[in-house]
């Protein structure tokens, strides 16, 4: 998987329908960052100086999400634990790692 970094304008001329939307939580912090998945490549939401773009809880990021005409997104909570003991993090199986967003 390739990481790109893609701006806010940048998701909002990306045809919906060809992307996921990824809302990553980590389990010891209450900060969020939006993660866009395309094929191969992952996109982390940055800035114009190309730093990932952290909100502070997830009344910003469906601002955010909406403002950019973007309905549907993925809540992933990431969980230290996984990499800790050496296991890949395993976030593909809803309805047990991810909770859909649709607004």
């Amino acid at each position: 998987m390739r990481l790109i970094d893609m701006t806010p304008k940048q998701l909002k001329q990306h045809h919906q329908d060809d992307l996921e939307i990824r809302v990553i939580g980590h389990a010891d912090s209450r900060y969020y960052v939006i993660q866009v998945v395309r094929g191969d490549d992952m996109d982390l939401l940055t800035n114009e100086r190309g730093q990932p773009v952290v909100y502070r809880n997830l009344d910003e990021v469906y601002h955010e999400l909406r403002r950019q005409q973007v309905n549907k997104a993925w809540l992933v909570h990431h969980v230290a634990n996984d990499e800790m003991i050496g296991r890949d993090p395993y976030y593909q199986n809803p309805p047990t790692s991810r909770i859909a967003l649709h607004f």
